[in-house]
């Protein structure tokens, strides 16, 4: 099942995706450092430094040699929406982004088409930049949508994380979001009382020591000293850092990076922010999965993922659905 991802960045979307069975033989993102870990990790798919604005349909086919791609896969953007942002949507260029993303879906004509993006894009401006979004996709691609906002920790992830996500077909499709896979412990019901507890943020940070993207920030005096003072899941008055509760899944790993902005969590055991690698095992990324570049590039590649166990339950139910359709048209 060809794939083709845009917007790539640290390749969160693309690896779970290609672990539910999707192939990926293009990636795009316009930052030459993320390509660069999604050709070590991909070794086989063609990867391109480029703006989206001069991506051109024709051009990823022959580049790929594909008649037929099963999926397309893109999160544009998402600071323009975010809450954490200023939320300029539609007028900040990059919530504009999304639209090439609408155009690429009709000049590449996949089966299936996947974008996430954050819940605040829900939201801005009263809704209405929302309604106009679910507009162009429905009108301008003509694709069957399903939508649903859903929580990385359901999936096995020891992080709170929630992303909306836009499902499109060509064809009308019976298509349904994965079901929760763990549970918050404070929502036991009849419903979830057969499935484990969220993963607490402890199991992610165990034996680390050696891994690849493991290089420790090492803090002042001042800064060790303060750190030591937060309990857990408390927040640090001056920088604004919160500290991991081992017992729970993390809060959202942020775009983090040294000379300031969002930062990374606050270790639960040792006063230091949480390394790279520590960030990527909350993201759900196996240790083999290496990112490249430097330390604020990686950081950001990891801040702005999609977790991969999060992306796969996802590819799981396109897949299935994609070979239904498949079925379906071998009938007729």
């Amino acid at each position: 099942m060809v794939a083709v991802s845009l917007f790539s960045g640290g390749g969160g979307l693309d690896l779970g995706l290609s672990l539910a069975g999707f192939d990926f033989n293009y990636s795009n993102d316009e930052v030459q450092y993320y390509c660069d870990t999604i050709a070590y990790n991909f070794p086989n798919c063609v990867t391109e430094a480029k703006d989206v604005r001069d991506l051109k349909g024709q051009e990823i086919r022959e580049q790929i040699k594909a008649e037929r791609i099963s999926l397309i896969a893109g999160g544009p953007p998402c600071q323009a929406f975010s809450i954490l942002g200023k939320r300029g949507s539609f007028l900040d260029l990059r919530g504009q982004l999304v639209f090439d993303y609408i155009r690429l879906i009709n000049e590449l004509e996949p089966e299936a088409f996947i974008f996430e993006n954050v819940p605040g894009l829900l939201t801005v401006n009263n809704g209405e930049d929302w309604e106009k979004l679910y507009y162009n996709f429905q009108v301008e691609t003509g694709y069957d949508l399903h939508t649903e906002t859903l929580n990385a920790a359901d999936y096995g992830v020891p992080q709170i994380r929630k992303r909306v996500f836009v499902v499109g077909f060509r064809q009308p499709a019976e298509f349904t979001f994965p079901q929760p896979r763990y549970r918050d412990p404070s929502s036991l019901n009849l419903l979830n009382q057969n499935i484990q507890d969220w993963i607490p943020a402890k199991l992610a940070l165990e034996n680390v020591d050696g891994v690849y993207n493991h290089d420790i920030r090492i803090h002042g005096d001042r800064v060790r000293s303060r750190y030591e003072k937060i309990p857990p899941g408390g927040r640090d008055k001056v920088d604004h850092t919160d500290r991991i509760d081992p017992e729970k899944p993390s809060g959202t790993v942020l775009v983090g990076s040294k000379s300031g902005g969002g930062r990374p969590h606050i270790h639960p055991y040792i006063p230091r922010h949480i390394t790279v690698r520590e960030a990527a095992r909350l993201q759900s990324f196996p240790d083999w999965y290496k990112l490249l570049g430097t330390s604020t590039a990686q950081y950001r590649q990891i801040g702005n993922a999609v977790p991969p166990l999060l992306a796969f339950a996802v590819g799981e139910s396109i897949r299935h659905t994609l070979k239904s359709l498949n079925k379906k048209e071998l009938a007729v």
